[in-house]
């Protein structure tokens, strides 16, 4: 063949480049393009002139048509993916940079080409620009002596872009950070070539001058660097926020000369040197001649030099010269400055490879906004942080089930996903209480992010909400337009969609009707198992909910006397838990004797011998508990109490092995036999169910069904063990998380009955 046949993915801004730059190459041809959006794919293809290049809105059908390399110009976060996905269907590779976000990225993409042999090179047009490649020449002709010191600046305006709580640049997980990641990317793959050196340590300065959003990365960044080979020092700016059309900038200083460029000027480079091979020019400012000119015409330029190069080397069957390694390198550059910011001094690459074995890079764009500083005079923007919500996590998830996109409008998953106050119990209930009304909706894209439509009168959502994409609804027209207007965007049109049980029935409509081909599925197990496992700040918010509910149960076991009836415990219970803290109880379950513990309040009294049952859950930040504890009116019967050390030894026999790993379904199995040898006959059940925003989120065992998977740590859970005594049910009831070894007992109070006389 005589041109390479690209299928290129991605109808963004950064086509336009590449098809302008090869529109006349000898050995490019651009035949078909894939998008997510159909629409702008089909508009992508139209537009193009040169020749006809045919549209896809399905990846399989794009990588099995007669094309031999794929260009990929996606957001940064989608690449390794991606490339994964062409390797494998046997499709070289030319990626947009940065290579990737993080070193575990980069080798993946790494690995994934090499199995597939196919050549993988990232578009660094940086590295093929001319005017580079003459500096690089005239530094190994020896033109300014050993460099000692070299200034690197790209500066471009994104303002807008940042301004934009959904679009992806500036955001760390989706773009790898701000314009450090973006343009730094560039600065460090340049001069590592350019000095035939590679940067060992960083010490970097990260800024929001312009854009106060709490969920975006640096809108600036300074850095400064040390060489390993020469020991030459240098820094690199980087700015998001220049007002003039974009341009780079370089010097470079010697022990000979100096070398200045700038990429606005009509000759970019000029060159003072006392080398002999300068002759007439020597110890005098000389601007070369070089393939040039200025924004935006060196990105033409440097593009059609990057691409034509790795179209030669399929053609040729040989390796990029700018490999896969240099391009990982410079990732290395970046996030090195990312770890300086963190810990407020010189990271070097040792450091960097620490953290890569220990537990990922990834760490440092999870919580890179926490250490970018903000500019005092921007108005302050808060941005509440997500409770439990794992977007990683969720992620993972939606990618085993092969879900394109989650839709949740029941109010205690609208919290979860987005921190919307929609629980009964919330600094605005009246959102739960007009929920048919005025629907508030969380959707959740494939890789974890979330957007939500919310009522559109709460005017409080920037404080109490999380989520930085929102959009205000009135209703459900509302609604109904700003889903489809998100699945058109997002190109979701015949895509998998998971839906609650409980989804209303005018969204179910609205699919059937805009979206025909997609197919919709129930996923309250997604939902259930994203919830099961807690954050830390979950876990905390359950053990204050214990604390509150186990001093609101000693107030009424304290009290209880003959006469008292089951209101006058309600009204003490709800009385302490509030005085306590709690926003409000989530259950008031009591028995008197032989009552109803599941209907309370209707004026029973308490008489001597009975065994009163208090079983109650307050409401913290959203968060309940459930704890149940006994007292009796006089002595504990011995069968009682007997009875009691019975299930005190079932509920220990699964305390004591539960731990990450262990299958819930098969200790159940063991801890039945075991109990079967101390009881051989009788009414005995067990019960264990997930806690955490509500009472019973999912039963792990017992009659409402069985999990058939393993314990995680930081699964918060209830077992509870219960027999029929004279009339009424007594039992233990505890709460336990998981922990890395075993598990830890939240709720405190003795599990023996309490016998007053």
């Amino acid at each position: 063949m005589d041109k390479v046949r690209f299928g290129v993915i991605g109808a963004g801004g950064a086509w336009s480049f590449h098809s302008n730059a090869c529109a006349q190459s000898p050995c490019i041809e651009f035949v078909s393009v894939y998008d997510i959006d159909r629409k702008l794919a089909a508009k992508m293809a139209r537009r193009y002139r040169v020749n006809e290049m045919k549209p896809y809105a399905d990846l399989s059908e794009f990588l099995a048509s007669p094309i031999d390399a794929v260009l990929v110009m996606v957001p940064h976060a989608y690449h390794e993916r991606l490339v994964a996905r062409c390797a494998a269907a046997g499709k070289h590779i030319l990626c947009e940079k940065p290579m990737a976000t993080t070193l575990e990225g980069c080798d993946e993409m790494i690995a994934a080409a090499r199995k597939a042999g196919v050549k993988l090179m990232i578009a660094e047009n940086h590295r093929f620009l001319p005017a580079h490649t003459w500096i690089r020449e005239a530094i190994a002709r020896g033109l300014v002596g050993d460099v000692f010191l070299v200034r690197a600046f790209e500066g471009v305006n994104e303002i807008a872009g940042l301004s934009q709580p959904d679009y992806w640049k500036g955001d760390p997980l989706k773009a790898g950070g701000g314009s450090f990641m973006d343009m730094g990317a560039h600065k460090f793959a340049a001069l590592e070539w350019i000095l035939d050196d590679q940067v060992d340590s960083v010490t970097a300065m990260l800024a929001k001058q312009a854009i106060n959003l709490p969920e975006k990365a640096e809108d600036n960044a300074l850095s400064m660097l040390r060489f390993q080979r020469t020991g030459a020092v240098g820094e690199i700016v980087v700015s998001f926020t220049q007002v003039t059309p974009p341009f780079n900038s370089l010097e470079i200083y010697g022990s000979q000369g100096t070398i200045l460029e700038n990429h606005m000027w009509e000759k970019p480079v000029r060159i003072f040197s006392h080398h002999e091979s300068m002759g007439e020019h020597k110890q005098q400012w000389f601007e070369p001649d070089i393939e040039h000119a200025p924004f935006p015409r060196y990105y033409t330029i440097s593009v059609k030099h990057t691409d034509e190069h790795f179209a030669r080397c399929i053609l040729e069957d040989r390796e990029p010269e700018f490999t896969p390694g240099h391009a990982k390198s410079a990732i290395a550059g970046v996030l090195m400055g990312y770890l300086s910011a963190r810990t407020g001094k010189a990271a070097t690459r040792e450091d960097l490879e620490k953290l890569a074995s220990s537990g990922g890079t990834r760490a440092l764009l999870e919580t890179l906004a926490e250490h970018v500083p903000v500019n005092k005079n921007l108005p302050e923007v808060t941005r509440m942080k997500s409770t439990g919500y794992d977007q990683k996590r969720a992620g993972q998830i939606m990618e085993r089930e092969n879900l394109d996109l989650l839709i949740a409008t029941a109010p205690v998953n609208v919290f979860y996903l987005s921190g919307l106050p929609t629980l009964h119990a919330a600094p605005n209930p009246i959102l739960f209480a007009l929920s048919n009304q005025y629907p508030n909706v969380a959707i959740v894209r494939r890789e974890g992010e979330v957007s939500l439509f919310n009522w559109d009168l709460f005017r409080s959502v920037e404080q109490l909400c999380w989520v930085a994409d929102h959009k205000g609804t009135i209703g459900q027209k509302d609604v109904k337009r700003a889903l489809w207007s998100k699945i058109k965007k997002w190109g979701l049109i015949g895509k998998r969609i998971g839906v609650e049980s409980v989804a209303p029935k005018y969204i179910l409509d609205q699919l059937a009707k805009k979206n025909p081909d997609s197919e919709i599925v129930v996923a309250d197990r997604v939902l259930t198992e994203l919830r099961m496992v807690k954050s830390d700040e979950e876990v905390a918010r359950i053990e204050k909910a214990t604390q509150i509910t186990e001093k609101a149960i000693m107030a009424c076991v304290e009290a209880a006397r003959e006469g008292m009836t089951d209101n006058d415990f309600l009204k003490l219970a709800r009385r302490t838990m509030i005085e306590e803290g709690a926003d409000a109880w989530d259950h008031l379950t009591l028995s008197v004797g032989d009552s109803d513990p599941e209907a309370p309040g209707i004026g029973r009294a308490a008489k001597k011998g009975d065994i009163i049952r208090f079983d109650f859950g307050a409401v913290y930040r959203g968060y309940v508990s459930d704890v149940n504890r006994h007292v009796v009116l006089g002595p504990v019967p011995a069968g009682a109490s007997e009875l009691i050390e019975r299930l005190i030894l079932f509920q220990e026999y699964y305390e004591q092995r539960v731990k990450p790993g262990v299958n819930i379904a098969q200790l159940n199995d063991e801890a039945i036999a075991y109990y079967k040898t101390i009881k051989p006959d009788g009414m005995t059940f067990a019960v264990g169910h997930s806690i955490g925003l509500e009472c019973e989120e999912t039963h792990l065992f017992g009659t409402m069904g069985i999990e058939d998977g393993p314990f995680l740590k930081n699964m918060v859970f209830e077992i509870e063990a219960w027999e029929p005594f004279e009339g009424t049910l007594i039992g233990v009831e505890d709460c336990y998380v998981v922990t890395d070894t075993g598990c830890r007992k939240i709720t405190t109070l003795d599990k023996r009955m309490i016998g007053k006389a």
